[in-house]
């Protein structure tokens, strides 16, 4: 038996957004078979690059976050009322957040003159430590698979991924009685860009597959974990006579039913140094809206802080 949510999907209505997101992929797919070059095993090319200010993309990354997520503690949207060592100074916790994970891309069936085709993995993990106790608690962390078809031709490029996103409170937090939210999700996720120069414009969004959030009973009977709508721009400007040094930057902005269509808006300014497929980048980083810890999905958070994302 099918669930609800997986029936509807699967329906006419469910079928139309994912007929139009392979659509906009393949863009302007007519031709392709004509000239389709050989296909390829661990390619190098690169369709579709990880936007610069997203907050949950498989990478291998360090920073530190002045963060406000715990302000509202006493009265959060996910959970009952909670309590933390460190009274006033919870206003603005500072906390590191590590990043382990990235992306590989396994098969290219498909190459032409202006792009090409690849399928491949990603895996991350997103672990979120406050660095004012002793313990450096663990606040939460996000794991993440996704199963990527990046494409491109010409300025048009895009990504249709299925995701799987799942997130757990850490374990000091639980025994300080923080009650864990059952936060799993699996979504098909499309975005297509266009880009200009070294500059590029992107947009699309989500399709929620399996959601464990509409069995909560705190979050109510109208809940619902649906659709995400997606929107960010990103690029490269090289202020020096050396190529490999570019500042960088990126806005990034979601919005979807999970968070009752409260928008979320991360932004990421940073100079990269890069030398073939291998860089580095260093950033200032900044975070308005729900968390994107999946723990507190329905929290307010502001942080700002700085970031080192390391490309290996």
């Amino acid at each position: 038996m099918l669930s609800n949510k997986t029936a509807c999907f699967l329906d006419d209505r469910g079928r139309l957004p994912v007929l139009v997101a392979w659509a906009l992929l393949l863009f302007p797919g007519s031709g392709l078979a004509q000239d389709g070059g050989r296909d390829a095993w661990f390619p190098d090319a690169e369709y579709f690059s990880r936007p610069t200010a997203s907050v949950r993309e498989p990478t291998f990354a360090i920073g530190a976050l002045w963060s406000t997520v715990f302000r509202e503690r006493t009265n959060p949207a996910e959970r009952p009322p909670f309590d933390l060592p460190g009274g006033a100074g919870l206003e603005t916790d500072l906390q590191g957040e590590a990043a382990l994970g990235g992306s590989v891309r396994i098969w290219q069936p498909m190459q032409w003159a202006d792009g090409g085709l690849t399928l491949g993995i990603q895996a991350g993990v997103f672990g979120r430590f406050r660095l004012e106790v002793s313990g450096n608690d663990l606040v939460a962390s996000d794991w993440i698979v996704a199963l990527p078809a990046e494409i491109a031709r010409g300025a048009w490029s895009g990504r249709l991924r299925l995701l799987h996103w799942s997130a757990h409170v850490g374990d000091e937090l639980i025994e300080a009685g923080v009650e864990r939210v059952d936060f799993t999700t699996e979504a098909l996720e499309a975005l297509v860009a266009y880009g200009f120069g070294d500059f590029r414009l992107y947009g699309g969004g989500s399709l929620v597959i399996r959601s464990s959030l509409e069995n909560e009973p705190q979050l109510g009977p109208g809940f619902s974990d649906d659709v995400l709508i997606r929107f960010g721009a990103d690029g490269r400007v090289r202020p020096w006579a050396r190529n490999e040094v570019t500042l960088n930057g990126g806005v990034d902005w979601h919005n979807s039913d999970r968070t009752g269509w409260e928008g979320q808006l991360s932004v990421r300014l940073g100079l990269e140094v890069r030398d073939g497929a291998r860089a580095a980048r260093l950033s200032g980083v900044y975070h308005r809206g729900p968390s994107p810890m999946g723990q507190f999905f329905l929290t307010d958070e502001r942080y700002w802080g700085i970031e080192l994302i390391l490309e290996l």
